[in-house]
């Protein structure tokens, strides 16, 4: 019996696997194991964990019939004996305390009014170094909002900034939380010195942060209890990690001020003189994981591990779509790539300068916990295979991947997803897939969205047009200051080039799509051609002079896209670049999806869009989703996920029409 077609149905039914980290004794890992539950409507969480042999069992166990329960970020205690996790079995994120041999039920450590969003233990297992996001100190008895800070929303918090980050210290012992942190800032990133004597921080408390915002690393001396300047940054900073012996500090970054489109690398700060090398930046690739896809659960943060030898740092990089693991030294000698490519890493930890564990995704996987040789690139065993059931009973088309050359010369990546079922005399449609950012990037990752376009009958292109990141940092800023020029002809090119490769193409059924800043191309492509049958915008910018005052990013990130110093002072160059100028020239029908609670790409954009749109009679259709914000499409309710993905295909399907050959 033959495998079936994927269906919007079968996305509720994928699990998924996050934030491997191997105990003291080298001999387990513990894991996160998110799931969906479609009758409530969300995500549940609990924490399993799994030998190197793949002897895999369940850790946490809870349920609640009114709500989902979320167990994340497992952390194991100096001997190994314990673990500590962080739950909203109380209605707020705390950390919640399991003996791992013995078993039995987890007891909660903390009660502390606000979310625990980060723990670590101290080095002799008896303090725990906490970041909470704080509750405002009075309840607010009126509903009206008072703003009085620049940055204050973000994406993905659905309320106001109203709360603060502050470091905590939690004594095991007496069970008493101390702030140690004050202030109208944030702090977050907490780490301990090897010797227990002090902790390091990241958080800015220059005056003018809420107009650029560099961030520090500050010391805290737990005998003096006094708080000093360890590093003055001079751009991002993600990630500290003491080296074992003292002597170092390593971080993700870079020196760049608040530039988005700069890619980050690996430095260390030395103790001893706070001397300050980039230590990758020789590979001209983001310390990242930049590869998207919309099936994964993992968080993706950039990290760097020592080895216990503090001789050797380990991080992964993007390149070319894959995201491998490398390592270097503190002196900056870099090696790797150490595991393979056409495969994605979201997270790691290493058990030692042998072995590292990986939760490592490729075309047909959405992820799974892999041990991995660092001497043999090709040797890994898989602890993990949760999406078994659903692998083994759905057909899954792979990618094809090519290069083609663009305008300039420029070499671009792209991949192809033929039709499942293509019948012989049958031409098929196409579906153009545009990434966002427009940094991010597209690569070896398995994307749910395509492979049900690829079950309904359509080719899938999608490509890594000049902007993406894994090509370094010349190719990231050739967006810069044109968008919709050079990269626009990527994608025209890469059309062009998929459909002299493929005959059974009908280049009269071409369709295209995209989010974010995806969908900003989209928007800008109809202005230009109207080669393509129906688009579909999702969560788009339309008009970039008012996304400067409503977007919760774009005061600083549209200044060094556009080239620009702020919006008053180049309105012209602003309007260039925005799709709303160009409606009139728009013929091709559009659908606009767009998401209540979007903060970066904010609803007035798509409303805009869709109101020139219908006065100017162009066939278009607009849907709102509410309580979303910019990343529905991985991260959103299931149930709205599964609604965005029948309004995508419906609307396809709409304007198809069945050609023979």
């Amino acid at each position: 019996m033959g495998k079936r077609r994927i269906t919007t149905e079968d996305l509720t039914r994928l699990r998924f696997v996050g934030d491997p980290i191997v105990s003291p004794t080298k001999e387990i890992v513990a894991y996160v194991l998110t799931e969906m539950s479609k009758e409530k409507d969300g995500y549940f969480s609990s924490i399993y964990l799994t030998t190197l042999d793949g002897e895999n069992r369940q850790l946490t166990y809870h349920y609640d019939d009114t709500r989902l329960i979320k167990d994340t970020t497992p952390k194991w205690s100096p001997d190994g004996t314990t673990l500590t996790f962080l739950s909203n079995r109380t209605g707020r994120n705390q950390v919640w305390q399991l003996p791992v041999e013995n078993g039995g039920e987890a007891k909660p450590l903390t009660s502390i009014a606000g979310n625990v969003v980060e723990q670590t233990w101290s080095p002799d297992g008896k303090q725990l170094a906490l970041t909470v996001e704080e509750n405002p100190e009075e309840e607010a008895s009126s509903d009206v909002k008072v703003v009085t800070r620049l940055r204050y929303k973000a994406d993905g918090t659905h309320d106001f900034l109203e709360k603060r980050k502050h470091i905590y210290l939690f004594n095991l012992e007496t069970k008493k939380a101390t702030k140690i942190t004050n202030g109208d800032v944030d702090f977050l990133n907490v780490c301990f010195s090897p010797d227990g004597t002090h902790l390091l921080f990241v958080g800015s408390k220059e005056e003018d942060d809420e107009l650029e915002y560099i961030p520090s690393i500050w010391k805290y001396d737990l005998t003096t209890e006094k708080e000093t300047l360890f590093y003055k940054g001079k751009g991002a900073i993600n990630s500290i990690s003491y080296a074992p012996n003292g002597k170092w500090v390593a971080f993700i970054g870079h020196d760049k001020g608040e530039n988005m489109a700069y890619g980050v690398h690996v430095w260390v700060i030395s103790t001893e003189t706070k001397e300050t090398v980039n230590v990758s930046g020789s590979l001209d690739r983001s310390a990242e994981t930049i590869v998207r896809t919309d099936i994964q659960y993992d968080t993706g943060a950039p990290s760097v591990v020592w080895d216990e030898t503090s001789s050797s740092i380990y991080f992964v990089i993007t390149d070319h779509g894959s995201v491998q693991l490398y390592q270097t030294t503190p002196e900056g000698s870099v090696s790797g790539p150490l595991t393979e490519d056409k495969h994605h890493i979201t997270s790691f930890d290493l058990i030692d300068q042998q072995n590292a564990v990986l939760v490592q995704g490729h075309p047909e996987s959405t992820g799974d916990v892999v041990l991995q040789s660092l001497e043999q690139v090709d040797a890994k065993k898989q602890l993990t295979n949760w999406n078994k059931h659903l692998y083994e009973e759905v057909e899954i088309s792979t990618p094809e991947h090519f290069s083609f050359k663009s305008v300039d010369d420029l070499e671009i990546d792209g991949w192809f997803i033929k039709p499942i079922g293509h019948e012989d005399g049958k031409r098929s449609p196409l579906i153009l897939q545009i990434h966002g950012g427009p940094h991010s990037s597209y690569g070896f990752g398995l994307q749910f969205e395509w492979q049900l376009m690829a079950a309904k009958g359509y080719c899938v292109l999608y490509m890594n047009p000049r902007g993406s990141r894994g090509y370094g940092q010349a190719f990231a800023d050739e967006v810069l200051g044109d968008w919709a020029g050079k990269d626009y002809e990527d994608l025209m090119n890469g059309l062009d080039y998929v459909l002299e490769k493929h005959s059974f193409i009908d280049q009269d059924q071409l369709f295209v799509t995209g989010a974010s800043y995806g969908g900003y191309m989209t928007n800008m492509i109809t202005t230009k051609t109207n080669r393509f049958k129906a688009a579909i915008t999702q969560n788009s910018v339309t008009n970039l002079y008012s996304m400067f005052g409503t977007s919760d990013i774009a005061f600083y990130f549209n200044r060094f896209e556009l080239d620009v110093q702020d919006l008053w002072e180049d309105e012209e160059k602003i309007m260039k670049f925005s799709p709303i100028r160009y409606a009139p020239n728009v013929k091709t029908p559009m659908l606009i999806l767009h998401n209540e609670k979007d903060y970066r790409c904010p609803m007035e954009q798509a409303e805009q869009w869709y109101l020139a749109l219908r006065r100017l009679g162009v066939e278009t259709k607009f849907i709102r989703f509410p309580e979303e914000s910019h990343g529905l499409s991985a991260k959103g309710k299931p149930v709205h996920r599964q609604e965005r993905l029948d309004y995508i295909i419906e609307w396809f399907e709409q304007y198809r029409t069945t050609t023979e050959k």
